[in-house]
């Protein structure tokens, strides 16, 4: 989504006549309120006290000449570092205050995340903060929005394992590949990823396209631990029934075959 100067000024807390009348400062200045309100359509009515909450921002400075005030605007760089940093400083503090209010029972609930941008931000979060071990099951379109992030954490001595349908390189990294069929892949692509990050926290993408996007997640230690156990589990699969050779169709039951069919296409690499 492409915008313009004045619709990103108002997305950071500008007002529409704000956003028009600092913009035109730095088209035209130093101006008159008067030359001001006609180069930038605020209204005549409006323009003095637009003027004051930019100068109370200090995006712009007053000058006096004769008997007239005039304005300019505080460069754009200038200002902006300045606006920069007074919100990291805040968000910063406000991080720390408000984890002091979180409620730890709360978060054991299933939270559900909706919108594929809103998802793959979480799963990036998870991905950076983790210290000890990701264990992550996607399709190889999804692996490319979080490589940077999983080749960062193997950086940072964090154990990668990944689960996926397709080849991925990353180096460092263990990769099992379930060759599947048709109709298993289009499921796969439809959910998209589960992801487990230090055995304290898991997202799974119930489905995930650019247009339907639903996911759910959760520190709840039993669920953690049910997601963890099952894509660990599903590393040694493929190994356990290689070894088996014949003697696995004897030992799974007909009807429970279909579940250990991925298993018994898989690889694993790395």
């Amino acid at each position: 989504m492409n915008l313009d100067p004045i619709d990103k000024l108002v997305k950071i807390g500008f007002s529409e006549y704000e956003a028009k009348a600092y913009v035109a400062l730095l088209r035209e200045s130093p101006v008159t309120g008067y030359q001001l309100s006609k180069t930038s359509g605020v209204p005549r009515s409006m323009i003095y006290e637009v003027l004051g909450k930019l100068t109370a921002r200090g995006a712009a400075m007053t000058m006096h000449k004769g008997s007239s005030t005039q304005y300019a605007p505080v460069p754009a760089t200038e200002f902006l570092d300045q606006l920069f940093h007074e919100q990291e400083d805040l968000i910063t503090s406000l991080k720390d205050e408000l984890a002091d209010l979180v409620s730890v029972s709360d978060l054991e609930y299933v939270w559900n995340i909706e919108g594929h941008d809103n998802i793959m931000a979480k799963a990036q979060e998870m991905v950076n903060q983790a210290t000890s071990r990701v264990y992550l099951a996607l399709v190889p379109a999804t692996c490319q929005v979080l490589q940077p992030m999983l080749e960062q954490a193997i950086e940072r001595g964090v154990r990668v394992v990944l689960y996926s349908t397709g080849e991925i390189e990353i180096a460092n990294c263990r990769v099992v590949i379930a060759h599947v069929s048709e109709e298993t892949l289009g499921q796969a692509r439809g959910l998209g990823l589960i992801l487990v990050v230090d055995g304290k926290e898991v997202l799974i993408g119930e489905w995930l396209t650019a247009t339907q996007a639903r996911a759910s997640w959760t520190n709840s230690p039993l669920l953690v631990f049910i997601a963890e156990h099952h894509l660990r589990t599903d590393l040694y699969l493929p190994k356990i029934l290689a070894l088996l050779g014949d003697h696995a169709l004897e030992l799974i039951q007909e009807e429970d075959r279909e579940l250990f069919a991925r298993a018994l296409e898989s690889s694993i690499d790395g």
